[in-house]
């Protein structure tokens, strides 16, 4: 045998018996000193914890700048979608500022781009409905820039939604049926004050023998509380790092899928992108 082989020879045998002491050792600490095993075992996992963070933090951070996506990028990566939901809702991600204006802007072009119809954005405390027309002015300047080779410019119009009014099928403009994009601006009112109106609404019918407790069931709950201009959304992405739905109205989203992405907290086109990706992906089986 050669010095070469018996050399690697012995540094494997060497290495086996390294490996077979450091095994006795864990097995003898185990045994002996349980807690030392298990608090060893323990910074390893927080450790490991510790660079996926890590890992998820510079992935949903370090990504292509928003203002860099165009409508060629957006078209390719359409490319890659099975199916995409008809109505989006997104959670707002931010205070109200010029800077997510902008964005929610940009937003909706990226949205009219992927095909969706209705775009629902919530702010809980209602500041974005109140810079409704600030939105409406920044999205008709960015679109004029973000389709600048098409023909036609897209019609995006802004609505904050008010749920104070009872909506009638005559009540829907008969030109909502010729806009590209409806984006709707939900606040918190439109959720819990609009299930405790339409019980006091409910009751009072009851009471006044125009409704028959008897008669009640879902359809009937569905009729009542649906407001036409606030069709279920199929997809939620929330631009934050936990799900909270935070007073989103809840008989509104009982079949609709959630997306986020832990430690994420800003707004990108990364994490838009992959919740349409995980949307075209699910098999929605809706109880079957």
């Amino acid at each position: 045998m050669s010095k070469s082989n018996e050399f690697r020879m012995s540094s494997i045998i060497e290495f086996s018996n390294i490996a077979y002491l450091f095994c006795l050792g864990i097995i003898i600490i185990l045994y002996a000193k349980p807690n030392l095993f298990y608090g060893f075992l323990f910074i390893i996992l927080h450790l490991m914890f510790k660079i996926y963070r890590m890992y998820l933090y510079i992935f949903t951070n370090v990504q292509t700048h928003p203002t860099l996506i165009n409508q060629s990028q957006i078209l390719e990566d359409l490319k890659g979608l099975n199916k995409i939901p008809k109505h989006l809702a997104i959670m707002f991600w931010g205070d109200v500022k010029e800077k997510t204006l902008i964005e929610a802007a940009q937003l909706c072009c990226w949205t009219w781009c992927f095909g969706i119809k209705v775009l629902s954005i919530y702010e809980a405390e209602g500041n974005l409905k109140q810079n409704a027309n600030s939105l409406q002015s920044h999205i008709n300047n960015i679109s004029q820039q973000f389709f600048i080779h098409e023909k036609i410019v897209p019609k995006i119009r802004v609505t904050a939604l008010d749920t104070s009014i009872n909506y009638e099928n005559n009540d829907l403009n008969k030109s909502d049926l010729d806009l590209d994009l409806q984006v709707n601006l939900v606040s918190r009112e439109d959720g819990r004050k609009h299930i405790i109106k339409t019980t006091k609404n409910l009751a009072n019918d009851v009471i006044q023998g125009k409704f028959k407790s008897d008669d009640l069931d879902t359809a009937e709950l569905d009729r009542r509380l649906s407001v036409p201009k606030l069709s279920e959304p199929q997809l939620i992405i929330f631009f934050s790092p936990n799900i909270d739905i935070d007073g989103f109205p809840p008989w509104h989203i009982h079949l609709t899928e959630l997306f986020h992405i832990p430690e994420n907290y800003k707004f990108g086109y990364s994490i838009f992108l992959q919740g349409l990706r995980k949307y075209s992906k699910c098999d929605q089986r809706f109880g079957r």
